[in-house]
């Protein structure tokens, strides 16, 4: 696979208000004219009790983009509360809905998930844009049926023919194993449909989240889960599970080839499908990947390295043989590790009809910035 990268931009302001804020978890929707948002959680660090939501959009397939529009923001209430992450979809009627969860503003030494964040209120919102995502009407807060008191969206719902919605959220087990469920929103009556567990590994062994949908060329849905071990907190083999009638019913979770955590995949047409994925095996970085037949299996030459850690650039460059250290640090301490990940939640849209868009987050002199990378696949 050749890669051609096109540009790499920085997203969200260097200062907000004089200071740096950590801007993170980036969800990127390409609308129907065109445009592209990017969503994202804007706060004092990627955990703190002050996130807001906010998003920026580009009319030029990424290549610059607008000052920042708030979706979101509780903190003034007189009981605050702080964005946790989001998802932005816009449905086939031309409607642009973020939803989100948010926990309250207090306890800001509570890591998210310590068992103190874990006791936190977890509340789910949905709010609408109808201009192209430039104003937001009010959050409401949503019941998802069937789901359990933690549950977590950080990626774009799917938009049905139907104008619904499909919605993977990442759940919290009563064991504390990691699973996926999907629902359906239905704008027309503003609520959600029953949840189904969908990407759950049974035996008990494996953690599954992170959910990511992908229309096949075949008209089948696909959701991509990372997957670690549950008592070791080692990755191992993302996992998918396969619908054939619209999120209906879904295969159970099989394994594939590719070793890496959060990912994001995106449809190129006639069978091509690429896959970004997070991963922290040295050199850390996130990686591309290349399948011909609808992500049934993988290219075997080299992955591309897109963003690359070590020196703070993208580099758009194979793979060299044997140039992959033996361990993820992180294995065995994964929860510990999250808040010092230095680069994460890759997302993946058309730029334009050849292009593709990379937003992600990476940190820059110590604070998080969302950034845009541009490239092309040969």
């Amino acid at each position: 696979m050749m890669v051609k990268i096109l540009g790499d931009v920085v997203v969200s302001p260097p200062l907000y208000q004089g200071r740096r804020l950590a801007c993170v978890f980036p969800v990127s929707c390409r609308l129907q004219d065109g445009a592209i948002l990017c969503l994202y959680r804007r706060g004092q660090d990627k955990h703190s009790r002050d996130g807001v939501l906010v998003l920026q959009r580009s009319g030029d397939g990424g290549g610059t983009w607008s000052e920042p529009i708030t979706v979101h923001d509780a903190l003034g209430q007189e009981q605050p509360e702080s964005v946790h992450t989001g998802g932005i979809v816009q449905a086939n009627d031309g409607s642009i809905w973020a939803m989100f969860t948010t926990v309250p503003g207090v306890s800001p030494q509570s890591y998210i998930f310590s068992q103190a964040g874990r006791q936190l209120e977890h509340t789910f919102l949905v709010s609408r844009s109808d201009d192209g995502g430039r104003t937001w009407g009010k959050a409401v807060r949503q019941v998802l049926p069937n789901t359990p008191h933690l549950r977590y969206i950080n990626v774009r719902p799917l938009a049905l023919p139907d104008n619904d919605l499909l919605v993977p959220i990442e759940v919290t087990m009563g064991d504390g194993r990691q699973a996926a469920m999907i629902g359906r929103y239905r704008p027309s009556q503003g609520v959600f449909t029953p949840f189904l567990p969908v990407g759950e590994d049974r035996t008990g062994r494996l953690s599954l989240g992170d959910p990511k949908l992908l229309r096949l060329g075949d008209g089948r849905i696909l959701l991509w889960l990372w997957a670690f071990t549950q008592a070791t907190e080692e990755t191992v083999h993302a996992h998918v599970c396969l619908s054939a009638d619209e999120g209906r019913t879904w295969s159970e979770p099989q394994p594939t080839t590719r070793v890496c955590q959060n990912s994001a995949l995106l449809n190129l047409g006639g069978g091509r499908v690429i896959l970004a994925g997070n991963v922290r095996v040295p050199p850390e970085g996130i990686r591309l990947w290349l399948s011909q037949d609808n992500a049934r299996t993988w290219d075997s030459s080299p992955p591309v390295r897109l963003w690359d850690a070590p020196t703070q650039r993208v580099l758009g460059e194979p793979m060299p043989p044997g140039g992959e250290g033996d361990r993820d640090p992180s294995s065995g301490k994964l929860w510990e590790s999250l808040p010092g990940f230095t680069f994460g939640a890759p997302d993946l849209v058309p730029a334009n009809a050849s292009a593709s868009l990379l937003t992600y987050y990476a940190l820059n002199e110590g604070t998080a910035e969302v950034r845009a990378c541009r490239f092309l696949v040969g």
